[in-house]
C-alpha cells in the first residue's frame, strides 16, 4: 500500500473511532463535524474528504458494524449447525444489539427510505448488498430449523419481516425502561429466552402453512 493510501486509511479509521467515542458521550445527532475533527486530531475539511456528510458517516458506521455482526453470526452457525442454531443466533443477535444501543439507533435511522435516498449511490448499493446477505443467511438458518421444509425466496423474506418486527419490539421495550413496572417483572435473560422461543415457534407455524418448494434438479 502506498504511503498516501495508508495515511488516508489511518485518517478514515481515526474519524470512525472518534465518532464512536463521541456518540457514546453525547446524543449522536448533536455531535458536530468540528467536534469529530478535534477528537480525531485532523482538520474539519479533512473529514469531508472522507465523508461528504454526517449521513455518510452514519451509514459507514452501520455498514461496517453490521458486516462484523453478520460474520459473527455466520461463525456461530457454522460452529454448531442444526435445529438449535436459529435459537443461538437469535440470542447472539440480541446480545449484539444490547451491547451497542447507539448503533441500534443509527441502524433505525439508516433503515429509513428517506435517509437512504439522500445517500450517494455506492452507499445505497452497499445497503442493498448487506440486506441480500442477511436474507441468504436467514434462509440457511431456516433450512436447519424447519427440518428440510424448503421455502421460496419470497416466503423467506416474509418470515424475515416477522423476525425483524419482533427485534424492533424488543428494543423498543428496553428503550422504554424495561420491565420493572410490570405486574410480574421478568429478568432480561428470561425475557429474551421467551421471545426467542416465540420467534422460532412462529417461524415453524407460519412455514407449515406455506407450500414446500421442490428440490432443484442436479
Amino acid at each position: 500500500m502506498r504511503y498516501q493510501d495508508l495515511l488516508f486509511q489511518q485518517r478514515h479509521d481515526a474519524i470512525l473511532k472518534a465518532a464512536r467515542e463521541l456518540f457514546r458521550q453525547a446524543p449522536w445527532d448533536r455531535v458536530t463535524i468540528a467536534e469529530l475533527a478535534t477528537r480525531a486530531g485532523i482538520g474539519k475539511g479533512t473529514v469531508y474528504k472522507h465523508f461528504p456528510s454526517k449521513e455518510a458517516l452514519y451509514a459507514r458506521l452501520v455498514l461496517d458494524q453490521s458486516r462484523e455482526n453478520l460474520e459473527q453470526l455466520r461463525l456461530l452457525h457454522a460452529a454448531q449447525p442444526g435445529p438449535q442454531s436459529m435459537h443461538r443466533v437469535i440470542r447472539r443477535a440480541f446480545e449484539q444489539m444490547l451491547a451497542d444501543p447507539v448503533l441500534v439507533q443509527l441502524c433505525q435511522l439508516c433503515d429509513r427510505p428517506a435517509f437512504q435516498a439522500r445517500l450517494e449511490a455506492p452507499y445505497q448499493q452497499e445497503f442493498l448488498a448487506l440486506e441480500r446477505d442477511y436474507q441468504e443467511f436467514f434462509a440457511q438458518l431456516l433450512a436447519h430449523t424447519l427440518d428440510g421444509h424448503r421455502l421460496s425466496r419470497a416466503d423467506c423474506q416474509q418470515l424475515l419481516w416477522g423476525v425483524e418486527a419482533c427485534f424492533n419490539g424488543v428494543m423498543a421495550r428496553i428503550a422504554s425502561g424495561g420491565f420493572e413496572h410490570w405486574a410480574e417483572p421478568i429478568a432480561l435473560h428470561d425475557y429474551l429466552e421467551r421471545v426467542s422461543d416465540f420467534i422460532i415457534a412462529g417461524l415453524r407455524g407460519q412455514a407449515a402453512c406455506l407450500p414446500n418448494q421442490p428440490v432443484p434438479a442436479e
